[in-house]
């Protein structure tokens, strides 16, 4: 009679737990610990609070207000100096941010130093304290590059800064697709860097690039196409990384592929965003003009 009233107050008792939800469904799977589950709890939460932040960033980036969303990512950045996502939080938003301004704008130029430098100071810890997180070197590469531009207020002297930080970024670069080989944004940066380094061997600063280390023209391009190929391949439906491609093509050289790639933008592919228009017109407007063979204007001939 003990034993079986016994044995019934312990079935009972692991019923109730059951259906309280206690048991099997709060105890760990087979081969994990319970640190391991909690450590598992923490990072679903991490990840959620991380796409809470980002989507609340995004808002204030879509309202205009370029300004609070940086402060609010620096709030965060103070709140958690040592979290990795939030110190790529942070410089995604300054170029983000770094977008909103006038390029050609003197105190704007000011302006975007300071930020961009911000983003690379914070990719540069990220990078330092978390050599194997790919989100830092995909921001170090966005923030870089642009600062890279930026550089020199005078329009002629607008590449000397991509030159100078041209090994630099790439070395950072080429980690980041090794840690990210489905990312499209760092090849295409680092495609556009290549490009806009690719200067011919009659051009004067052509000698400062050899002084600096950079490779030479047909190389440039040949790595310029080879980023932005990888580009298209991560994102085939963005008509940026199309059209850049097909510009990387044309001016290495291959005028087939570029007007190949030139008609995919204009004619194939959808527009996602307003600003999808753009491409298209430019993609239309190559088609239409570097093509065309010019003949002379000899009215009295």
């Amino acid at each position: 009679m003990g034993s079986s009233s016994s044995s019934a107050n312990d079935s009972s008792s692991a019923n109730m737990d059951a259906a309280s939800g206690k048991g099997i469904i709060n105890s760990p799977p087979p081969g994990e610990s319970p640190d391991d589950n909690s450590e598992t709890t923490a990072k679903c939460s991490n990840a959620s609070d991380l796409n809470s932040y980002r989507e609340f960033r995004d808002q204030l980036l879509s309202f205009s207000l370029g300004e609070s969303a940086y402060d609010y990512a620096e709030t965060l950045f103070a709140k958690n100096p040592s979290s990795p996502e939030v110190m790529a939080l942070l410089a995604e938003t300054t170029v983000l941010y770094d977008k909103t301004k006038n390029k050609y704008a003197r105190d704007h130029w000011c302006d975007r130093l300071d930020l961009l430098q911000r983003g690379v100071d914070v990719s540069r810890k990220c990078i330092n304290e978390n050599p194997e997180y790919g989100p830092c070197y995909r921001t170090y590469v966005l923030s870089a590059t642009r600062e890279a531009e930026a550089l020199y207020y005078m329009k002629s002297l607008m590449g000397l800064g991509l030159l100078e930080n041209y090994n630099a970024i790439m070395r950072r670069g080429e980690k980041g697709m090794e840690l990210l080989p489905t990312d499209a944004d760092i090849p295409n940066a680092l495609g556009a860097l290549s490009a806009r380094c690719a200067y011919v061997w009659y051009n004067p600063t052509r000698l400062y690039a050899r002084w600096c280390g950079v490779p030479g023209w047909k190389e440039l391009w040949a790595k310029s196409v080879q980023l932005h190929k990888r580009a298209v391949e991560n994102d085939p439906a963005n008509l940026e990384f199309a059209c850049r491609l097909a510009q990387a093509y044309f001016h290495s050289g291959d005028y087939q592929n570029a007007r190949r790639w030139y008609g995919k933008v204009r004619d194939e592919m959808p527009p996602q965003d307003l600003k999808d228009e753009r491409w298209q017109a430019i993609a239309h407007t190559h088609l239409s003009t570097a093509f065309v063979k010019t003949s002379w204007n000899v009215p009295f001939a």
